[in-house]
């Protein structure tokens, strides 16, 4: 199986494709230009794994929280690649990337960026209480529930695609980013 995992959320744009029993990798860190580095960093790992999107039985891709234009950019790029290919794509969230790759217990996933921190609590397997809390909030709301939070930040492809295995894909119409914090030019 062939599967292409694209995740833009963050400064790395991160491009893995898995060949049955290998994974080939392809980072690339833009702080403000995600687009001057996604598609570049998509061939470079397509050539690497020796495919074209032809080849590719499925499609992964991180739909958020994170950069506001970084998800949007991996997102389109994910959904247009699957409707023009006829490719099955499947959608995770930064929260539940981090979480479904973890190697330690906790109960709390977390990714702060430079106002606040995005957060999920992980029990019996499953996300909840996707939020945004301004970090003073969510000191307050870590130490009152006296969470153990997530402090690595690996990525998986092999525990993401078992995550997954269950979840129906998606109609690429129907795959959006989705934004936990409101839009500070929309308050």
């Amino acid at each position: 199986m062939k599967v292409l995992f694209i995740d833009t959320h963050s400064e790395v744009v991160r491009t893995i494709v898995k060949l049955d029993d290998k994974m080939i990798t392809e980072e690339s860190k833009s702080e403000r230009s995600h687009s001057e580095v996604i598609v570049p960093t998509l061939k470079k790992v397509l050539e690497r794994a020796e495919i074209t999107v032809d080849e590719l039985d499925e499609i992964i891709v991180v739909n958020g929280p994170g950069s506001f234009t970084g998800v949007r950019l991996g997102v389109t790029i994910a959904k247009g690649i699957a409707f023009c290919k006829k490719i099955p794509i499947k959608t995770i969230t930064s929260l539940e990337m981090f979480g479904v790759s973890a190697s330690v217990p906790f109960n709390l996933v977390t990714i702060e960026d430079s106002k606040g921190v995005y957060s999920a609590t992980y029990s019996d397997g499953k996300f909840d209480d996707f939020s945004y809390r301004k970090k003073s909030e969510f000191e307050e709301y870590r130490d009152a529930n006296a969470f153990d939070v997530l402090t690595e930040k690996n990525v998986s492809l092999e525990k993401i695609i078992e995550y997954l295995k269950d979840v129906q894909s998606i109609n690429p119409h129907l795959v959006n980013p989705i934004y936990i914090k409101e839009i500070d030019a929309l308050k």
